[in-house]
């Protein structure tokens, strides 16, 4: 038996089912608060499928948007450390590996989709991405 990743409206329908199963505090006349999504929710995440995606597409709610000193481009990317392993859901065709690579000036560890950058295969990084060479290691960035 498959077992299938839930798509993108399923992942959405099962978000808002939590969202509205939360209880909310009520105003001075016993009432109950009105709130709203925010408009850019639904948006990133309905675009926003694997990590280590297209920023300009959305990522995911535990990635943030960055872009290596001295390399072109840019990837969204989660958090990682000793205990908390990079994520493998990646881009489909993608074939480079996540790993937790890359250190921010301000101590926090994040995870890069590592490649070869003397690979004939320019289809490791996936759709709009390329391997580019740092420090004798590829890691793959979106170009636009």
């Amino acid at each position: 038996r498959t077992i299938q990743k839930p798509t993108k409206m399923l992942k959405l329908l099962a978000s808002l089912a939590a969202f509205s199963a939360v209880s909310f505090g009520h105003n001075v006349n016993n009432e109950p608060q009105l709130v709203k999504l925010h408009p850019n929710f639904v948006a990133d995440y309905l675009n926003a499928t694997t990590h280590y995606g297209d920023p300009k597409a959305g990522c995911e709610s535990d990635e943030i948007a960055v872009q290596i000193q001295g390399v072109q481009g840019d990837f969204c990317t989660p958090a990682c450390s000793l205990v908390k392993k990079c994520p493998t859901d990646v881009p489909e065709g993608v074939t480079a590996t996540p790993q937790c690579a890359l250190s921010a000036s301000s101590g926090g560890k994040y995870c890069a989709l590592i490649c070869s950058p003397s690979s004939k295969d320019d289809a490791q990084c996936g759709t709009n991405a390329s391997c580019k060479a740092i420090s004798g290691v590829g890691i793959c960035t979106y170009d636009d």
